[in-house]
């Protein structure tokens, strides 16, 4: 695989506080202080930024693909967004055709495949970043090194990984913080 260095990201509780359900638009999204600098940064060092994100929201009913779309290009519009990559299934609630095993649903690498082939990204150049076991596990199937922030579950899932896979991720107080990490091993 060739291609362009990336920094695959998480969205709820990576770039933004988690809500009690699943926001709808853009303007219910409450960014942590140090996103939009930190997206900024990885920009400016010639980094393809790409939002992998699982939306069984969309599954349930409770928010629709129109929706999620409309919030993404939103998204992509005030930050330096490459492109938003959604999963809407959940393998055993909701509604079809939404509800089914999927390639795509993270700790599957499915999404990060397409984004790879869709924008030229090589995931071995590349970094992942979440809040969530599940999010690292993604990205690190393809080659990509892995970053857990303390936001989000972040916490509580750095208290449960196992000794094999702490010992593969790196460990960050945020996004910002992930962000000085990443620039720092490109020596930015």
């Amino acid at each position: 695989m060739g291609g362009r260095a990336a920094v695959f990201l998480d969205r709820d509780g990576t770039l933004h506080r988690e809500l009690e359900r699943a926001p709808r638009s853009f303007s219910e999204l409450e960014f942590f202080a140090s996103t939009g600098p930190a997206l900024q940064s990885l920009s400016r060092a010639g980094l393809a930024l790409v939002v992998i994100t699982n939306q069984s929201a969309v599954a349930s009913g409770d928010v629709s693909v129109t929706e999620l779309d409309a919030l993404h290009a939103e998204l992509a519009r005030r930050h330096p967004i490459a492109a938003c990559y959604a999963c809407p299934h959940h393998p055993e609630r909701g509604f079809a055709p939404y509800v089914r095993a999927c390639s795509c649903r993270k700790p599957r690498s499915g999404l990060l495949e397409r984004a790879c082939a869709d924008l030229d990204l090589d995931p071995r150049r590349s970094w992942i970043v979440g809040d969530a076991r599940r999010d690292l596990e993604a990205g690190l199937a393809l080659g990509a090194r892995a970053i857990l922030v303390l936001t989000g579950k972040g916490e509580r899932e750095l208290a449960s990984l196992d000794a094999s896979l702490r010992a593969r991720i790196s460990v960050a107080r945020d996004v910002g913080e992930a962000s000085e990490q990443i620039l720092a091993a490109q020596g930015r």
